[in-house]
């Protein structure tokens, strides 16, 4: 039987015959899933080292939230992070925001996510200099995931963080705490920078609201959640940053869903398996057609918007205070790797591709030898 795909889902079902009004980045989106390695792309040829044809394959889509072509853009980026990550223990910690706040994500995502990030890095910025809890500049990446493993909306923040940081003298400080920083104190102050962006907002008129729902009410949501703990998880400290970096890596590119995810289709159900984190089993759910569709839509990333970023002395224009403490730490200076290219990706994946002449000629030679 052939396997489901978003691909097949989107030719079979296409989201505009479903009644589905999308933004036009979605549209988009839905258009260059349906044609990836398809002929509306064109076709390539792969030749050998002696000039025979292997085979003619079809372009790729290279749009970031494709689950079947991002695998080598996915791999580039793991080997060229992986390349700048000092030899010091990390941190693994993920803000969240309350689902109180979903209507504003709906409304104002370009905006809400940004204030995202200004919040995170605030906190983090603002405590590690702080004589009492480290006295230096981390350097952390930030990645924005907009989905639960259900596909539910669930706007968060995956930090990779540096366990200790440099001071003004370019000194290494390792941290007063086994857990970096203080998670109160760290829950604390970014409830407190992110609800002040948000009444910061609502006070100058920047917010799209809900018709449901007018100013007043956003401004008793903010003093509500002012009042309550938020969700702030940090996981103990990692020898290495690398096993977070390739985790995150799952995530950055090709989507919310992977293929191999969806389970089948029937009588207009679509079941499709993920791992929970409440249970801690493989879970299905099963969403009809239209409201799955719907679902892996709204994940997909907003034209021309970061979704992970850099900071501190991981930030791309720090490069020589990075190089710094990679010497104290005996590393050599980051350069820029050589990045795989297609045909490392399919060896990582135990692929190839064999030219039919010369594996022929091969194999004749085999044959007269034995």
């Amino acid at each position: 039987m052939k396997q489901w795909t978003l691909q097949r889902l989107f030719l079979e079902y296409p989201p505009k015959k479903l009644g589905l009004r999308l933004p036009l980045y979605q549209l988009k989106a839905v258009d260059a899933l349906t044609m990836c390695r398809t002929a509306k792309l064109g076709s390539h040829g792969q030749y050998c080292e002696h000039g025979h044809l292997c085979g003619v394959y079809y372009n790729s889509c290279r749009h970031r939230g494709c689950p079947q072509c991002q695998n080598v853009k996915r791999e580039q980026w793991l080997s060229d992070w992986s390349a700048r990550l000092l030899n010091t223990p990390h941190h693994h910690w993920i803000f969240t925001c309350p689902h109180e706040l979903l209507p504003l994500w709906r409304y104002n995502r370009s905006w809400f996510q940004d204030c995202l990030f200004k919040a995170v890095s605030g906190t983090l910025k603002t405590l590690s200099k702080d004589e009492r809890q480290i006295g230096g500049q981390l350097g952390y990446m930030l990645a924005l995931h907009t989905w639960s493993r259900n596909l539910g909306e669930h706007p968060h923040l995956h930090g990779l963080i540096t366990h200790g940081g440099v001071d003004e003298n370019g000194q290494w400080r390792v941290p007063k705490r086994k857990g970096l920083l203080s998670a109160e104190v760290v829950k604390r102050m970014f409830r407190g920078k992110f609800l002040a962006l948000v009444s910061d907002a609502i006070t100058n008129g920047l917010l799209v609201y809900p018709p449901e729902k007018g100013k007043q009410h956003w401004k008793n949501i903010v003093n509500k959640l002012g009042r309550i703990k938020w969700q702030v998880y940090a996981c103990k400290p990692y020898r290495h940053g690398f096993g977070v970096a390739r985790y995150l890596a799952r995530y950055i590119r090709g989507g919310a869903l992977k293929n191999h995810q969806i389970l089948h289709v029937k009588k207009g159900l679509v079941s499709f398996k993920y791992h929970s984190h409440q249970t801690g089993r493989k879970e299905v759910r099963h969403l009809n057609v239209t409201d799955f569709e719907a679902q892996v839509l709204k994940h997909i990333p907003l034209p021309r918007q970061q979704t992970i970023r850099y900071y501190g002395i991981y930030h791309p224009s720090l490069i020589k205070r990075l190089n710094t403490i990679r010497s104290e730490f005996g590393q050599s200076e980051y350069k820029t790797p050589t990045l795989p290219d297609w045909q490392d990706v399919m060896a990582l994946y135990n692929l190839t591709i064999e030219c039919p002449i010369c594996n022929q000629n091969k194999q004749q030679e085999d044959f007269k030898i034995h």
